[in-house]
């Protein structure tokens, strides 16, 4: 048999299989088109249908396609507070470039629609007029993730470690990287610890919500390779001088940007969640004289230990705070980390905007009050705190019982008065 003879074989088989209407599609790739979600998960904005006969693909419309399963990002219904369902409409646009057809639409779940116990059922895309082009998740070839995808990924190794980082330059409308830009780095939680590099950058937005926003800043983010220093870490100084260290690795990685142009020096900015809050509160304690503002949200407890001491009332861990800020922080001396006077006036004329939600169980709320009482007591007069009640994390999908997910109204809101939109006017 000719290899023509094949094809054609082929082509009458797959026809027949399929039952599309006139020729049907020979499929040769599909690409899904994504974003970072909040949680976890990556978002599909659009498919694209390779096929090797670009006929099949002639007079197809929006109104031939319709996904099924394609759930919103989040936990619960924004409105209802209820389970999640899928999409009504699904605000598909197709589009044709040869022999290749674009299928947006409205955001969805790569993993499917969220369900019962948040076990997700799975997506498919269903073509009426040929099921040969029908798309479910297995039937993806490549993913292609906004703003990851056009970030620099490498090492750096600084006071006897070696992490991964990913690094987003802004650019400008012709495609040129902007020289001497803000820079945000993200301290992360501490579910992202001791994981690869895109489990940590793809666990919420801190690296794209900026770019997404419009906003021309630089962020980075560092892959922690250490467990997570958990709770009352302040109690171990072997803990806190890892702590100290993989901040001293960032700020060694930073002054390399900034000496190639790459970021403003003057404009630094430092945000993190969970654990990562608690390390933002670390790194402004050792290097408070480089940043412009931080941004620690549900912050976790490095300094002293407010989640494990139950005995100590709201009050004591300001106290112990006001005494943390007027002590010592590690810093490297080119052979080891050593203790250091932090200064303290340069702190507290650092402002910062702690948010948190009231219902968190995992790093509870009181730590962000301490944090911002104790820097109050010390003279700070800058500081901005908003605590978040249930209702505003309904909005964005996040129920009651995961209130510690403070992260996701946070790298979202960019409304008057917010962090993000406070963060922006400075930069």
């Amino acid at each position: 048999m000719t290899l023509k003879t094949f094809l054609f074989c082929a082509s009458a088989l797959a026809l027949a299989a399929c039952g599309g209407p006139t020729e049907a599609a020979v499929v040769e790739n599909v690409v899904a088109h994504t974003k970072v979600g909040d949680i976890g998960s990556l978002m599909v904005e659009a498919i694209e249908i390779t096929v090797s006969n670009p006929k099949s693909l002639k007079g197809l419309t929006a109104a031939d396609f319709d996904f099924v399963n394609n759930g919103p990002d989040g936990f619960v219904d924004p409105v209802t507070g209820g389970a999640l369902t899928a999409h009504e409409d699904d605000a598909i646009v197709v589009t044709r470039k040869k022999n290749t057809l674009r299928i947006e639409t409205k955001p969805f779940n790569i993993s499917g629609l969220r369900g019962q116990m948040w076990r997700s059922e799975p997506w498919k895309l269903v073509c009426s007029a040929d099921s040969c082009l029908n798309v479910t998740l297995n039937e993806v070839n490549d993913r292609r993730i906004a703003v990851l995808d056009d970030c620099i990924k490498g090492e750096f190794t600084y006071a006897g470690l070696t992490r991964e980082y990913i690094l987003h330059l802004p650019k400008d409308a012709q495609g040129n990287v902007i020289e001497n830009a803000p820079l945000l780095v993200w301290q992360i939680g501490g579910g992202e610890y001791n994981r690869d590099l895109m489990t940590a950058v793809t666990a919420n937005r801190c690296v794209t919500s900026l770019p997404e926003a419009g906003v021309p800043c630089a962020t980075l983010m560092f892959a922690i390779a250490n467990p997570n220093y958990s709770y009352s870490a302040s109690l171990d100084p072997e803990r806190i001088k890892l702590v100290d260290r993989n901040n001293a690795l960032q700020m060694a990685f930073i002054d390399t940007l900034i000496e190639e142009g790459k970021v403003d020096g003057s404009k630094l900015f430092c945000a993190g969640a969970s654990s990562g809050g608690g390390c933002t509160m670390r790194f402004m304690m050792q290097f408070p004289d480089r940043f412009k503002a931080a941004v620690p949200c549900c912050a976790m407890d490095p300094i002293v230990p407010i989640h494990m001491v139950k005995e100590k009332y709201d009050g004591q861990f300001t106290d112990d705070l006001v005494k943390a800020f007027q002590d010592k922080v590690y810093k490297w001396n080119g052979t080891d980390m050593v203790l250091t006077d932090m200064d303290t006036k340069a702190f507290c004329d650092l402002p910062m905007y702690f948010v948190h939600a009231n219902s968190d169980t995992t790093c509870k709320v009181i730590s962000s009050y301490a944090y911002y009482g104790a820097r109050e007591r010390l003279g700070a007069k800058n500081d901005l705190i908003q605590i978040y009640d249930d209702a505003y994390m309904q909005k964005f999908g996040i129920s009651k019982m995961i209130s510690h997910f403070s992260w996701v109204p946070l790298l979202n809101d960019y409304s008057e008065g917010t962090a993000m939109d406070w963060l922006v006017k400075q930069m």
